[in-house]
């Protein structure tokens, strides 16, 4: 008999059953990979464990946060500030994504280079990183709604004027922080997006020509903005202002796609 008669003659629901068990695999829930790789990262298979977590989706702060850790035990330490850098901007308060970050960056011996130069700019930094986009944009639209129904109850109850007056001032002022800290973060993401060194020494050349002259070394781990593109290299910035042009393979954008 052959396998195509063989196949007609048996019953739907077996044939259901069989087709059932092929597709399976395929439709593994990301709840059962996640599982899976971290069953690999405790077995000591730290390569693997990257290879399984990168094929997750969709990438959620606490599955960038086991890559970072993978990527680390297995000695890709730029590529873990990478992602722990990836899930700080999906969850910028949380303590142990910060310490590991901060860990592998002394790692790597660059904390302080990714670090603003003065104390105020680390400051500010530190206060706009601590939101997400989302969390600004929510904060400017309270801002608005409490500016807006301080500004009405003035007409109403003239006896709390004054408190209500500066309530509207301090209003205004929640909005313009919030909107300004929100207006950083989204126009940076367009003008200059951050990315990560991967390569262990990458050189920042004046030009962007193999020939030109090295203008600084970048270590991996170094977090750099890119300031240009322009075929196979990218023109990036370092916290200290510092520019110059590297090769594109040798840094990855943190940018969340």
């Amino acid at each position: 008999m052959s396998l195509r008669r063989f196949a007609c003659n048996l019953p739907l629901p077996f044939v259901l059953v069989l087709l059932l068990a092929a597709v399976a695999p395929a439709w593994a829930s990301p709840a059962d990979e996640f599982k899976a790789a971290n069953a690999l990262y405790d077995a000591g298979k730290f390569s693997e464990a990257v290879i399984a977590y990168e094929r997750i989706e969709p990438k959620t702060a606490n599955l960038f946060f086991n890559l970072g850790n993978a990527c680390f035990r297995a000695g890709q330490v730029g590529r873990a500030v990478l992602n722990y850098e990836r899930a700080r901007r999906l969850a910028p308060r949380d303590p142990d994504i910060l310490a590991n970050l901060k860990f592998a960056e002394q790692k790597l011996g660059v904390d302080d280079v990714n670090a603003p130069p003065t104390a105020w700019q680390r400051v500010l930094r530190s206060i706009v990183d601590s939101r997400t986009p989302g969390e600004w944009s929510a904060y400017e639209l309270a801002g608005v709604w409490l500016a807006t129904l301080a500004l009405g109850l003035m007409l109403w109850v003239r006896a709390a004027r004054t408190a209500l007056l500066v309530v509207t001032f301090a209003a205004f002022a929640w909005l313009l922080a919030a909107g300004s800290a929100l207006s950083d973060q989204v126009i940076h993401e367009r003008t200059a997006p951050r990315a990560v060194v991967l390569d262990r020494r990458a050189e920042a050349r004046f030009a962007p020509l193999p020939d030109s002259t090295v203008h600084f070394q970048l270590n991996e781990g170094t977090e750099v903005a890119v300031r240009e593109d322009r075929d196979q290299w990218l023109l990036v910035e370092r916290a200290d202002g510092q520019q110059g042009w590297v090769k594109r393979e040798a840094v990855e954008r943190v940018r969340i796609d």
